[in-house]
Order: C-alpha cells, then structure tokens, then sequence
C-alpha cells in the first residue's frame, strides 16, 4: 500500500513541477521586413547600387546583430545554391543592417533575388530571401515626349489614346513614364495603379521622374488600349502662386513619355511607345490646379475614350 501511495505523490510532485516552474525558452532569431531602396521588393529600381535594409527579431532579451552576409542573384534557385553569386558580400562581422550593393554592374529591365543571412551573438543564423527590378538605369528610351501642343494658357486637360496588338503569350510586361505635370494612365479602360499625384514635385528644367508599373495582368491577347490624361500639377501652373511658380521658367502645356516593354514566353521582346500616332482631344476636366482643384464637367463626358472600341476618327 505504501508503494502506490509513494508513486502518486511523486506523480503530483512530478506535474506540479511541470506546470509551474519555468521552462527555458530555445533561442529563436527572424530576419524579416527585408528592403531594396526602402521598398519591399520594388521594381524600376534606377540606382546602380541599391541599398539594402532589414531587421532582426529575437525572442531573447538584448539580442543582437553580430555578422550578416548578402548575395545577389537572378535565379531563384540559384540564390540558395550560395556558389557563383553575381555578388555575394562574405561574412561581415558587423550590427549594420543598411548596405550598399558593391558587385558587378547591373543590367536594366531585370529581376533580381537577394538573400540576407544573419547571425546573432549566440551564434543563431537566420535567412531571408527578396526581391528588386532595375528600371530603365540610363538607358535610352524608344517613346517621344508628346502634348496636344495647346497654349499652355488653355485650360482643359487633354486626353491620349492608341490601340496596340499583343498576339503572342505573354511572359510579363511593364510601363514606364514619365511625366511634365500629372497623369493618369489606363489600360483597356482601367486605371493602372492606385497613386495620385504622380510623379511627385521636381526642378523640371534639370530632371523628369518616371513611375513603372507591371501590367502583365492588364494586357489581353489581341487588341489594346493605352489612355493617358495629363494634369498640370506643378509644371503648369495656372493659378496665381506662392514662390511664384506661375512663373517658372519650365512652364509649358503637360507632356509624357512612355515604354511599354513587353516580354514574350518566346523571350523575345516588343515595345509600344509614345509617339505621333497617337491621338489626342480635350477632356471634360475643365480646369486643374494643384492649388486649386479640379473642375469637371460631365457633359464633355466621352463614353469609353480609354477602349479599344472608342470611335477615334
């Protein structure tokens, strides 16, 4: 009788212990929130050596960063073979977690995997894959600088449409444009992107910003449309302004410049660009200001102008 007895005070010390004292935790370290440019995964990147950001999580008190090493590739696959890298920074004994990309030159319009690998003071490592597209990176664009050519007084907002052809599979496709003044751009009637206000404020008389954007989605087999819709912004600036920016020396009627490039499954390439051919009128917005607003008036309205089957003659 006494050994049963014996047998469950030492199951309950057992289970008392079990429940009650703490147990040690096994050190855990996370590398995550991983940038390129301070932007996760971006594409058109036009910096020839891009930064690269991340942080460290710990599920230790006062852990820390002691060492990371980095590698660029751009096979997915390859980026964790960790041999033949186009760039791969060796173990760098450091708590940095901003670095320059210090490889070979890099080429425009590609995609690129990078790979941090962390390692805290208890020697736990961590790794983490991501993602950046270099832009256009100095190349020459295939498209013109093109505006209806109003007087820059003329206060409507003038649209831009043409209707292209993809008759093969698509692999993927972006956009770039650049812009004197604002824009919105579609594609088969749709609005690409969820940004206003693009491109952001520059000195128009020594740079022009670019925005890029992947459509592979938004381009159907056969026939397409491209619409732009330009806006004055601070290019143009018609109200009377502070700093007196309607009397910037740049001041002229908005004006874009646009590639399309789009890759085939067959590899092969094709780019729709700005140009003459384009067709061009007034729109229903009436007057903008990025001072001032926007004046619409809908009974300029023109059904469908951003089709393919919009009536253009």
């Amino acid at each position: 009788m006494i050994k049963p007895l014996l047998n469950l005070f030492l199951t309950l010390i057992f289970a008392y212990t079990a429940n009650f004292l703490p147990i040690k935790a096994v050190a855990q370290t996370t590398v995550f929130n991983l940038k390129c440019e301070y932007l996760i995964n971006p594409i058109g990147v036009d910096a020839p050596k891009p930064r690269f950001t991340w942080q460290m999580a710990s599920n230790k008190q006062a852990a820390k960063q002691t060492a990371y090493r980095i590698t660029v590739e751009t096979d997915s696959a390859q980026i964790y073979v960790d041999k033949n890298s186009i760039w791969d920074s060796g173990r760098i004994k450091s708590d940095l977690n901003l670095v320059t990309y210090n490889g070979p030159q890099l080429q425009p319009f590609t995609k690129y995997f990078w790979k941090v690998e962390v390692t805290d003071q208890n020697q736990n490592i961590s790794t983490k894959t991501a993602s950046f597209e270099t832009g256009m990176m100095q190349t020459n664009w295939h498209g013109s600088w093109i505006s209806d050519n109003s007087d820059l007084r003329v206060k409507p907002a003038p649209y831009f449409r043409k209707v292209f052809s993809a008759e093969k599979k698509i692999k993927f496709a972006c956009a770039y444009i650049a812009v004197a003044g604002l824009y919105e751009l579609y594609l088969n009637g749709k609005k690409v992107g969820n940004h206003r206000l693009d491109p952001m404020y520059t000195r128009f008389d020594r740079r022009t910003l670019y925005v890029t954007y992947d459509v592979t989605q938004a381009i159907l087999a056969g026939k397409n449309s491209i619409g732009v819709l330009l806006g004055n912004g601070w290019y143009n600036l018609q109200s009377t302004a502070v700093w007196d920016f309607d009397k910037a020396g740049w001041r002229a009627r908005p004006t874009f410049c646009m590639d399309l490039r789009i890759v085939y499954e067959d590899n092969s390439a094709e780019t729709v660009t700005s140009g003459k051919d384009w067709k061009t009128t007034l729109s229903p917005v009436v007057f903008n200001s990025i001072y001032t607003a926007e004046h619409y008036d809908a009974r300029l309205e023109q059904p469908g102008w951003n089709t393919v089957n919009f009536d253009d003659r």
